[in-house]
């Protein structure tokens, strides 16, 4: 066991372990609560809300209530995610223990908020990847007859795997770089920074 948390203080390992748990329970909620909206009927009065459109894009047809489906399924994924990791990342990176934590020259001097919120940047330029895949097998599965649930789920495991590799690959270059002098460690510290206005 104590090998198990050796190896998870690594924090590519916990950074991208806390993702995938924090994807795996948003992806629960939201397939609880798209397949709750499809059971009380709620999807079904927003999607007649919004009409059976069709339109077509790149020589796909595309129909409006299926996009109803996709948008919200969105939202609530974002929203479900980025809660779980903040106190996921909170809880492997920053909460107080006994023991001390190995840092890493790119991240040791971040504070939670900035720690946290710059894994959530990275993981921002690379979400178009991770929702076109996750949309994209999503709607395609709609459209062959699959069920909201297990759609969801489908594009959602293959959006959140790719987007891991890559974001894996991001964070073993900036720890590479991390420990390189930068020109701010050759000048030195500034002896006369500039005074804040209080």
């Amino acid at each position: 066991m104590r090998r198990l948390a050796d190896w998870y203080d690594s924090r590519i390992v916990n950074v991208n372990v806390n993702i995938l748990v924090a994807g795996a329970v948003a992806l629960l909620i939201t397939m609880g609560f798209m397949h709750t909206l499809e059971k009380t009927g709620l999807l079904e009065a927003l999607q007649r809300a919004v009409g059976l459109h069709r339109m077509s894009i790149a020589g796909r047809e595309i129909h409006a209530e299926k996009l109803v489906v996709s948008g919200l399924t969105l939202i609530v994924d974002l929203i479900a995610d980025v809660a779980v990791y903040y106190g996921l990342h909170w809880l492997a990176n920053h909460m107080p223990r006994s023991t001390p934590r190995k840092r890493n020259g790119a991240y040791a001097k971040l504070s939670f908020m900035r720690d946290a919120t710059l894994v959530q940047f990275e993981r921002a330029l690379i979400s178009p990847v991770l929702y076109i895949v996750a949309l994209g097998i999503q709607n395609f599965m709609l459209h062959r007859g699959f069920g909201v649930a297990i759609a969801t789920g489908a594009g959602f495991t293959a959006g959140i795997l790719l987007s891991r590799v890559l974001h894996t690959m991001w964070m073993i270059h900036a720890e590479r770089i991390g420990g390189r002098h930068s020109a701010a460690d050759i000048v030195g510290p500034d002896k006369h920074p500039p005074e804040s206005p209080v």
